[in-house]
């Protein structure tokens, strides 16, 4: 059963560092089931990472030692789908009309 767990939590840590990594390199969520609901992807993509980091550290820390990286990404990932979304910047560019007759 231990080496059950120790492949799973292997995969689980490539996959959420892979889609935590691609988070914050281009803004965008690779994972389906999280796109619509994560307003921040840039925070949900740390999250990720420091969750997949305590997941690989689990068999190589003492006993409690990754649970600190566990809460981190979980609270992050957790904060980027609870915060709205950010405003954009207005370009104070005006618009003109195409066709303007003088």
């Amino acid at each position: 059963m231990s080496t059950f767990f120790l492949v799973v939590g292997s995969v689980m840590a490539l996959v959420l560092g892979a889609a935590g990594a691609v988070a914050l390199v281009t803004g965008r969520i690779v994972l389906p089931w999280f796109q619509g609901g994560v307003s921040r992807p840039g925070l949900w993509g740390a999250g990720a990472l420091l969750l997949a980091g305590g997941l690989a550290a689990t068999r190589r820390m003492p006993f409690g030692g990754n649970m600190p990286l566990i809460l981190v990404g979980l609270s992050l990932m957790t904060a980027s789908q609870l915060l709205e979304e950010p405003r954009r910047a207005r370009s104070g560019r005006t618009v003109r009309p195409a066709n303007r007759s003088k």
